[in-house]
């Protein structure tokens, strides 16, 4: 059995439910400026870094949208809606977690969102200390779905790429794990992913309830080749 040493998440959407929440803010800070941030352009937007997603707003809005304040504001506001409401966890995280650290897997969060972002709601869940690296998309060269984000994580992890494996919901988390030679679950989220994407995965879990009978069985083959 090829065991697993390191276990990465992707945060939004994979481990909390807050690709919603995240839809309303950008939408309801880019309506104050005059724009209609529709979910056709969200969706192109997930699992993207700041980069990605400001070149995204360009296209759609052109140079009169200002991407630096309504940025700074949804941020703000995302984290306000967080403080003052419960954070909508995705069945199974805890179950997953609790395995990785009876079987001594090491566990890293690996997201586009700002690291503000990432380490309040770890806090707030309670999961923080299941965490032995925190990864922000923000603070890598190069977003989803360059491989940038998976592979700091493994380097601060002091594990092989090929000794991880990724947890996925978006169709860039699934390239950019695939990019970096690391095995990856895809478990579905707002969107479906086109099939030749999903075909990148080593397996398909409708949820993360699903992930510990997985990981007990083992059997990984590399995808990635």
């Amino acid at each position: 059995m090829n065991i697993r040493k390191l276990l990465i998440f992707d945060m939004d959407g994979t481990m909390f439910d807050t690709e919603p929440i995240s839809y309303r803010c950008w939408r309801d800070v880019s309506a104050r400026y005059g724009f209609d941030l529709d979910r056709q352009v969200f969706d192109h937007m997930l699992g993207r870094d700041n980069r990605r997603i400001r070149a995204i707003c360009d296209d759609a809005f052109g140079p009169s949208y200002p991407y630096d304040a309504i940025c700074r504001e949804k941020v703000a506001l995302q984290l306000d809606y967080y403080r003052t409401h419960d954070i909508p966890v995705k069945p199974g995280l805890l179950q997953v977690l609790h395995y990785a650290r009876e079987a001594g897997m090491a566990c890293a969060v690996a997201s586009s969102s700002p690291r503000a972002l990432i380490e309040y709601l770890l806090d707030k869940t309670g999961v923080a200390s299941f965490f032995s690296v925190v990864q922000s998309g923000e603070e890598a060269a190069h977003g989803k779905p360059a491989p940038d984000v998976f592979l700091m994580a493994c380097d601060k992890a002091l594990v092989e790429p090929s000794r991880a494996l990724v947890l996925e919901d978006s169709e860039n988390g699934i390239l950019a794990a695939h990019a970096a030679g690391i095995p990856s679950i895809w478990i579905p989220d707002l969107i479906t992913i086109p099939k030749d994407v999903q075909a990148l995965a080593w397996k398909c879990c409708h949820s993360l309830d699903e992930v510990p009978e997985l990981l007990a069985k083992g059997d990984y083959h590399d995808d990635t080749e």
